[in-house]
């Protein structure tokens, strides 16, 4: 009996440390920021005519600093030769818009232990992440529905506020594997390789980037076991 007392008394103690220290292994979020692109019609400058994007996202907890995210967002992006004057392109001024679904499944890697716990001094609520892994922007062309796969990396900041809520700044970059993702419609299809140089998967493409804010709550406990009588 006194044996028993023991096992017992080490599950509920057991019991205790997890309810005062949750562990969840999944994270579904929102976010909202801006998108924007590079291309042709703006080789290299960030930041150039921005447009409202969000999305939402699901995060899976793999390891201590491993994490999985898919996440789905909706943006616009657009471009205008004349931004910049110093590029002298072999036509007249060219301009487009377009509108897109972002698909992505990245890996996340944190630089510190994220959480908050009273008895583990390495963890810390907050970090600073880098993320990478592939998407696909679903849009529709001039001539029907495009699906053009990228390769998406960026970086972040998180901060958990409480031991369920989360919220953080991310910037990432989506590099396409082709080159008219700028050719919105029959008109502009001159910003698809405009000098004649030939492109390949690695180079002479279009980019699209989403900077944005997000805040999501933790979910999917992760229960604890007793193992006294293991």
């Amino acid at each position: 009996m006194k044996t028993l007392r023991i096992h017992i008394t080490a599950c509920l103690l057991l019991l205790i440390s997890v309810a005062a220290n949750a562990q969840y292994v999944g994270e579904i979020g929102l976010m909202g920021g801006v998108s924007y692109y590079n291309g042709d019609a703006n080789s290299k400058a960030p930041f150039v005519e921005n447009h409202p994007m969000g999305g939402a996202f699901l995060r899976l907890k793999m390891s201590t600093h491993w994490l999985a995210k898919i996440d789905v967002s909706h943006g616009t992006v657009s471009g205008d030769t004349d931004n910049f004057p110093e590029n002298h392109f072999p036509f007249e001024r060219v301009q487009f818009d377009r509108d897109y679904w972002n698909i992505g499944a990245q890996f996340e890697l944190n630089f510190f232990k994220y959480g908050i716990s009273r008895w583990d001094k390495e963890t810390k609520r907050h970090t600073p992440y880098v993320t990478a892994g592939p998407a696909l922007a679903v849009y529709q062309d001039w001539n029907g529905n495009k699906l053009a796969g990228n390769l998406a990396f960026g970086v972040g900041y998180k901060l958990k506020v409480t031991p369920r809520l989360n919220i953080g700044v991310e910037w990432s970059m989506h590099k396409l594997f082709r080159d008219d993702f700028d050719v919105a419609d029959y008109g502009n299809d001159n910003l698809d390789d405009p000098f004649q140089m030939g492109h390949s998967n690695l180079k002479n493409n279009d980019w699209y980037s989403h900077a944005f804010l997000f805040v999501s709550l933790d979910i999917f406990k992760r229960r604890g076991v007793c193992r006294s009588y293991e």
